[in-house]
């Protein structure tokens, strides 16, 4: 019987409801897997059945050369718990085993004895018989990490050194999903505001103003936790005619200060191209370094050629010549352009809020 004849078997058996103890899980599934596997369960010099350790007796040891290789611990159906995973870890103890494994025939946990971390964090794979039909993947799987020539080469813990790292490298990125996005929407990152401008343009045939969408992208932020009151009297209740207070308006760009000297705009946008147009009078390089440094994948802010400005032909009319003959586009909202001043700031070699100020209403 091939290993994937095998799992079939098993599933059909752990189907059939009839595995009523763990003696019966051993001998109708978890036998056959591993003699499918080339685990030969009558011969010593590789198979093992309650192995004794300092701490107790483990099911199963796969064995190469008088060393094990595999632990191999069996529950009963439905009876896999936290104490089982430190029981099969207790046994592996000063042991060197690579491979644990923890089943109760339908659900089969692949730990690394020896990696970083708490024995959750050990665990590589977890196979379930009987949760969805992955016969096929699970069959790929033992056979790479469970066969007798696999383990015994040293092959299977590569595999699964590999596998339990790229497992580690994911969850880590999980993590930071959540944090990452309140961050994006507190302070939109300009693609995602332009991938959604552009999606509700392509909607409804209308592109929004982008200070809108920033507005929309940070709502979605969670809010801030308030610190906690101070013990008091409760507030007096509002009066009949009371009104909520307004939100603060957003301060407006126009103008800036530098080396003492004070230029006033009508916009940020303005302020933006008015500073620009003075490091490139003042440093013949600016250009083309402010150029690189502001580019990104779905937009430049300045180029020669307005029709570069832009990946759809469309948008080109949100664009301003500036003094220098350089065309600067213009689709921006007050944070875009405070993040485009203080980069022409870096490029020019100034220290944005200490050389370079903005002016604010």
């Amino acid at each position: 019987m091939d290993i994937e004849q095998a799992l079939e078997t098993a599933l059909n058996r752990l189907q059939s409801d009839s595995l009523a103890n763990e003696a019966q899980v051993k001998q109708a599934v978890i036998l056959p897997v591993l003699r499918a596997l080339g685990w030969d369960d009558t011969d010593p010099a590789y198979f093992r059945p309650e192995y004794t350790v300092p701490s107790g007796a483990v099911d199963y040891a796969l064995f190469d050369r008088g060393k094990p290789l595999v632990f191999i611990e069996a529950k009963r159906v439905g009876n896999l718990s936290t104490a089982g995973v430190e029981q099969v870890f207790k046994y592996a103890n000063h042991q060197g085993v690579p491979f644990l494994v923890l089943t109760d025939g339908n659900r089969w946990d692949f730990y690394l004895s020896m990696a970083v971390g708490v024995p959750t964090e050990r665990r590589f794979y977890r196979l379930e018989l009987q949760s969805e039909n992955k016969i096929s993947e699970y069959t790929e799987f033992l056979r790479e990490h469970l066969a007798r020539d696999r383990v015994v080469s040293g092959q299977a813990k590569i595999s699964a050194e590999k596998r339990h790292e790229s497992n580690r490298e994911r969850n880590k990125a999980r993590r930071a999903i959540p944090d990452v996005w309140k961050n994006l929407v507190r302070e939109p990152d300009e693609t995602l505001r332009d991938l959604l401008a552009e999606t509700v343009e392509s909607d409804c045939g209308t592109k929004p103003d982008l200070d809108d969408v920033e507005a929309f992208l940070r709502k979605l932020a969670p809010p801030t936790s308030p610190p906690e009151p101070e013990p008091g009297p409760p507030p007096a209740p509002l009066e009949p005619e009371s009104r909520p207070p307004k939100p603060p308006q957003i301060s407006r760009i126009v103008g800036f200060v530098i080396r003492g000297e004070r230029m006033e705009t009508r916009s940020a946008r303005e302020t933006l191209a008015a500073l620009i147009v003075k490091f490139d009078r003042e440093d013949p390089e600016f250009m083309e370094q402010f150029y690189v440094a502001s580019t990104t994948r779905s937009r430049r802010l300045v180029s020669r050629n307005r029709s570069d400005l832009y990946d759809k032909v469309h948008l080109a009319e949100h664009a301003m010549k500036l003094e220098n003959g350089w065309w600067l586009g213009t689709n921006l909202s007050q944070s875009s352009v405070r993040r485009h001043i203080e980069t022409a700031c870096r490029v020019a070699g100034l220290k944005f809020g200490v050389q370079v100020k903005l002016i604010e209403q």
